[in-house]
């Protein structure tokens, strides 16, 4: 490939997609680059002899009759031929079309195919690792491409050379260093992929001043801190103040937003009691209380903000922050602060740049990371939104949160948990989770009694619930002492005890934990087995068994020596560890490719062991939080039925309002909020979850959605709905699949949300083999892919339906037409067997109250508002949210969640009536919607 090279794009549409199997091209598309610029396009329908199907008819919108003239491929082969000789050829996955043209030509009396080929995937995956979807529809979309015709040959051709030069313009664009080590390991991509970065590579500028080089890799520059206050007039009290700064920035002032913002304010700086603050969608909650606290924290005395998920943790430190900078005039000092193990290890991926073994899709993921490097100041693998977070090469290179020291890791001034801990330190605000908060409110980054806000406020107490829980891993603390013991003594592929054999020093270390380590190993089997034989073999189905106080009292003392050996040992282990992990980053050119892979497993050992410490320590210790029997479940568990190995002891919270109280106590003035805050108008049910006996009235704010709901959403209840059965049913699931199917079948992303995991996969079983699935794509979590991956799939797509759990009735942000229609398939009660919901029960019935009225029927309301808030995410948006749980209308508790949702026009009717219902509001334009769509302001 040179300066004279042509590049021939090229696109088929066929009848399907194996040409073995008799399918056939029904269009050729080709666009021919030179000197970076399109110098020919060229289309032709080719008659397939053979019918079309109907879903090829509908994606491609080629019919028969549109192919009934046109030339049978055998009478074009010979032109396509001579038109593609001597050119490169380049396609978006060449390897469907340039197969498939070869079978072609070659059935059609032609040689075949000999021509160079790159694939514009690969190079998309390459040189633009953040991106969530590589569909050529999203690219264009992404880059502005115009693309009037997808899935027609010739646009489709013509995009693709549109990206090819895009992609090409980028890579030399790139720090010279990350281009040539990109070339240096691309020789396992499709075809001559390879070739066409080498030669870009092979002209590569030197490094520019943007970026650092350390050994090989190539670093973006750190970002300095920004000013701790950068704003030093005063905070903008008055509404007309607040206008004009929000006016400058386009960004709507709205007067609840404003209340919000003062009352913070003035909180803060005077009574600086806890607040409760229910903020509607669309008034802007984030930056309500954002604004104000940034006239106010420094980085002595910090604001923290936690909210449920990572991913609204981003959304926080991307766009609210983005909108605070404008405001301000300058970037606040702000961290985001997760746990290390969504950062990239830069020394751990380093070492596996020299490794031999990893698969091909883990070297195309280090080529990602390669050029990622060189763009991202957090290192926060989140940042690649990868499908699969069960890689191998993850597992390598995951940060643990051990950064060794500047002499012993050559990447430590500018490891990302280094950086990250010294950023919050400096910073004046602090974006985290509710987890992370929980499992870290004790350290040093929340120290001075800082602000604190709870974001999305009502799931705090089931995060401290599961934060709170104490799990004895016994398995974990079993698995790594077997792993490590077969760490040192491996010979066959090298061990530590042979890669040290001339290293008398660290020959004394290993021999000097080897011992303690094999013998507690034997003492954590032998308490597996005591326990299993005790408590589950005798009394548990189910490989669970809980322990009364007696019981505990009885594990805690038997096993208190054998704890006591175990824990000496891993505090042994992971000082020798820590001294070995050390010498290898400051000696690496002494050791061989396979001796890096062997430290990267004692990393992970180490790692998993270090994780088992805290609960190892707090139940050898006899920690007082574990006794109280009337607040916590204790029990044996066999995760595996009779797997002894699989053993463990949990302690599950029942009530977590003093660790809570506990917790908030190292705070100022925290303020808790959310758009589903309240039940029946009060925050009473969040404030006694949170452990306080009272709020006053004045420290409670409801702050309605300016959204105008009726003339934006629409509830449908489905009238001839069976009563949902107490456990899932073929019939049920068969009503579900049958329901869905009519009521999405317009062409609308539809979202249908469940309680179950199981019944979800009955539901998509019927689905996918009814026509339905002919013609839309199904994502169904836990079937099709995880949640995470799920989610960033219908995000990308359109016409899609998408069948979630738990985790899709909040947290989710999918505006305009990525979300039209939710359908709630039963009320989301929580299952009455579910062991936390049993334990709360007895407790709420010994206080003497109701576990009904007073848990179980707030937790479904919350959830209710919180599934329906998935629909109107903006003023302009539209929606239908459909129910098919006949108790809704029937009962006088579904009477009363149903009075929770805004007011909008509500229909009862038939399932087989709302198609045409859903169709005709949604294509409606009334004159509220026309209005709202010529003031297009952003939302703040």
């Amino acid at each position: 490939m040179n300066e004279s090279t042509v590049y021939a794009v090229i696109d088929l549409e066929t009848t399907g997609p194996d040409a073995g199997a008799g399918d056939r091209i029904i269009q050729f598309g080709c666009a021919l680059v030179k000197d970076h610029q399109i110098i020919q396009t060229f289309s032709q329908l080719i008659n397939p002899d053979r019918t079309i199907p109907e879903p090829i008819q509908q994606l491609t919108g080629i019919t028969p009759d549109m192919l009934t003239s046109a030339p049978y491929f055998d009478e074009v082969a010979p032109m396509l031929g001579g038109m593609l000789a001597g050119k490169v050829i380049v396609a978006h996955n060449i390897n469907f079309d340039y197969p498939f043209l070869s079978k072609e030509l070659v059935a059609s009396g032609q040689p075949p195919l000999t021509n160079k080929g790159i694939d514009t995937v690969q190079l998309a995956q390459i040189i633009m690792p953040t991106e969530q979807s590589y569909r050529l529809s999203d690219l264009t979309r992404k880059l502005n491409i115009k693309h009037d015709n997808p899935h027609r040959a010739d646009s489709d051709a013509i995009s693709t050379a549109s990206i090819l030069m895009y992609l090409g313009d980028t890579f030399k664009k790139l720090p010279g260093p990350t281009q040539r080590l990109v070339a240096e390991h691309s020789d396992f991509l499709i075809r001559d992929t390879e070739q066409l970065l080498k030669k870009i590579a092979s002209q590569a500028p030197k490094l520019s001043g943007r970026y650092i080089q350390v050994e090989n890799l190539t670093l973006r520059s750190p970002q300095k801190p920004g000013k701790a206050n950068p704003n030093a007039a005063e905070f903008p009290y008055a509404d007309k103040d607040k206008r004009r700064k929000l006016k400058k920035v386009k960004l709507r002032f709205r007067y609840a937003q404003a209340k919000m913002m003062n009352k913070i304010y003035d909180n803060a700086k005077t009574d600086q009691h806890p607040l409760f603050i229910e903020a509607g969608t669309g008034l802007g909650k984030s930056l309500g209380y954002m604004l104000p606290y940034a006239y106010l924290a420094t980085p002595q005395k910090k604001l923290v903000v936690a909210t449920s998920t990572t991913v609204l943790q981003d959304q926080l430190a991307g766009r609210t922050a983005n909108q605070l900078t404008g405001l301000l005039g300058a970037k606040p000092r702000l961290a985001v602060l997760k746990s290390p193990r969504h950062l990239i290890d830069l020394a751990k991926f380093a070492a596996t740049l020299t490794q031999g073994h990893l698969n091909k899709a883990d070297r195309m993921l280090q080529l990602r990371i390669i050029v990622w490097l060189s763009q991202t100041q957090t290192g926060d693998l989140d940042e690649l939104h990868l499908s699969s977070l069960q890689t191998p090469l993850l597992a390598l290179i995951r940060h643990t949160g051990n950064c060794g020291t500047p002499d012993s890791n050559p990447f430590y001034d500018y490891d990302f948990d280094v950086r990250l801990q010294k950023a919050a330190q400096d910073a004046a605000i602090i974006v985290t989770n509710h987890a992370y908060l929980i499992h870290h409110f004790e350290d040093a980054a929340f120290k001075n009694q800082p602000f604190l806000v709870v974001d999305e406020a009502q799931n705090f107490p089931d995060s401290a619930v599961a934060g709170f829980e104490v799990k004895l891993d016994l398995t974990r603390i079993r698995r790594g002492l077997q792993q490590l013991s077969t760490l040192i003594r491996r010979a066959e592929s090298g061990g530590l005890a042979e890669i040290y054999s001339d290293d008398q020093m660290m020959s004394y270390q290993l021999s000097s934990i080897l011992k303690p380590t094999l013998d507690s190993l034997a003492k954590t089997q032998s308490l597996q087995q005591y326990l299993a034989s005790r408590y589950v073999f005798p009394n548990s189905t189910q490989g669970e068994y809980p322990l009364s106080q007696d019981e505990l009292d009885e594990v805690l003392v038997s096993s208190h020596a054998d704890l006591e050996i175990i824990w000496r040992t891993l505090q042994q282990v992971l000082q020798v560890a820590d001294k070995i992990r050390a010498d290898y980053l400051r000696r690496r050119n002494r050791f061989t490719d396979s001796d890096a892979r062997v430290f990267q497993q004692l990393d992970e050992i180490t790692s998993s062991l270090r994780d088992c410490l805290p609960a190892l320590t707090a139940v050898k210790d006899r920690s007082p939080q574990l006794l109280n029997a009337s607040l916590r479940m204790v029990y044996v568990q066999m995760r595996h039925k009779s797997d002894v190995s699989s053993l463990v002891l949990r302690w599950r919270v029942i009530q977590v309002q003093d660790q809570i109280q506990h917790l908030l106590n190292r705070f100022t003035a925290p303020v808790f909020t959310s758009a589903t805050l309240t039940v029946k108008k009060t925050a009473d049910f969040l404030i006694k979850q949170l452990g306080y006996a009272a709020i006053p009235d004045d420290d409670q704010l409801r702050l309605r959605s300016p959204f105008k709901y009726r003339n934006l959403a629409r509830i449908m209840i489905a009238k001839d709905a069976p009563e949902p059965p107490k456990q899932g049913s073929a019939r049920y699931n068969a009503f579900l699949a049958a329901s869905i199917a009519q009521i999405a079948s317009g062409k609308h992303q539809t979202l249908v949300l469940f309680n179950s995991l199981a019944t979800i996969a009955g539901v998509y079983d019927e689905l996918a083999q009814s026509p339905f699935a002919g013609d839309r794509e199904i994502l169904a979590q836990g079937v099709t892919g995880s949640a995470a991956k799920i989610a960033r799939r219908f995000a990308a797509g359109d016409n899609i339906v998408l069948l979630g759990a738990a985790s899709f009735f909040e947290g989710i942000d999918y505006p305009a037409k990525q979300l039209e229609c939710i359908i709630l398939t039963r009320l989301p009660f929580t299952a009455p067997q579910e062991e936390l919901a049993v334990a709360r029960a007895g407790v709420i019935e010994r206080a003497g109250g109701d576990p009904f009225r007073d848990d179980v029927l707030p937790r479904a309301t919350l959830r209710l508002r919180q599934a329906f808030g998935r629909l109107i995410r903006t003023e302009n948006d539209r929606g239908v949210f459909v129910v098919l749980d006949p108790r809704f209308t029937k009962t006088e508790y579904g009477r009363s969640m149903q009075k929770a949702l805004p007011n909008v026009d509500t229909d009862l009717l038939p399932v087989a009536a709302m198609p045409a219902m859903i169709e005709g509001w949604l294509a409606s334009d009334n004159e509220e919607e026309n209005d709202s769509g010529k003031t297009n302001k952003a939302t703040n």
